[in-house]
């Protein structure tokens, strides 16, 4: 079954929430999703200033997506 594009913008978040740098690939893995699931994902986690991706293509959650994060686990 499809997961929700909600769902899958929470697990994202999710993995993210320990505050360490990530690559697509862990997030991938993590998601369990494929890389470009991950990529538009993130680049709309982005755009939301939710995440910061860098110039090495980590990524990184920012004080926006905890709290996005925290109200879409309430």
């Amino acid at each position: 079954m499809k997961r929700k594009h909600i769902e899958v913008l929470k697990t994202i978040l999710k993995a993210l929430a320990d505050r360490k740098p990530h690559s697509y690939g862990e997030l991938e893995r993590k998601v369990n999703t494929n890389w470009q699931t991950i990529r538009d994902h993130c680049e709309e986690l982005g755009l939301f200033e939710a995440i910061k991706i860098d110039k090495e293509s980590k990524i990184q959650i920012t004080e926006i997506g905890l709290r996005v994060l925290n109200k879409l686990n309430k």
